[in-house]
C-alpha cells in the first residue's frame, strides 16, 4: 500500500480535481463542409465552411455533434478535465493493485 503521504497526495489530487468540473470525454475536430446555398463562393472553390464537431462514443457507437464557436473553449477545457480525471482513475487503480501485491508479499 502507498505510504500515508503518497495516499494523501492522491486524495488531495481527487479533491483538487473536484473544482475542475465540468468534464467531458471525447474530442473536438475542426472540419470544413459545404453548405446548401447555390452559388456559394467558398463551396464552389472547394473550401467549404468551418465547423467544429464534438466526437464521442455512445453505447459503443461513434457519434458527433456540431459545436457553436462560442462553446469551443469551455468544451476544450471540459475535455482536458476529463483526460485529467481519467489519468487519476488509472493511477488510483494501479496503486490499489500494487498495494494488494505488497500486502500479499509481506505476509
Amino acid at each position: 500500500m502507498k505510504n500515508k503521504s503518497q495516499r494523501r497526495s492522491l486524495e488531495e489530487s481527487f479533491a483538487a480535481f473536484a473544482a475542475e468540473f465540468p468534464v467531458a470525454k471525447g474530442s473536438l475536430t475542426a472540419t470544413h463542409t459545404p453548405c446548401a446555398r447555390k452559388n456559394c463562393r467558398l463551396c464552389a472553390e472547394g473550401r467549404g465552411h468551418p465547423k467544429l464537431i464534438f466526437t464521442f462514443r455512445d453505447n459503443g457507437r461513434l457519434r458527433g455533434l456540431y459545436v457553436r464557436p462560442e462553446h469551443e473553449q469551455p468544451l476544450r477545457a471540459a475535455i482536458e478535465n476529463g483526460r485529467a480525471l481519467e489519468r487519476l482513475l488509472v493511477e488510483s487503480g494501479r496503486d490499489m493493485v500494487l498495494g494488494w501485491r505488497r500486502q500479499s508479499d509481506g505476509k
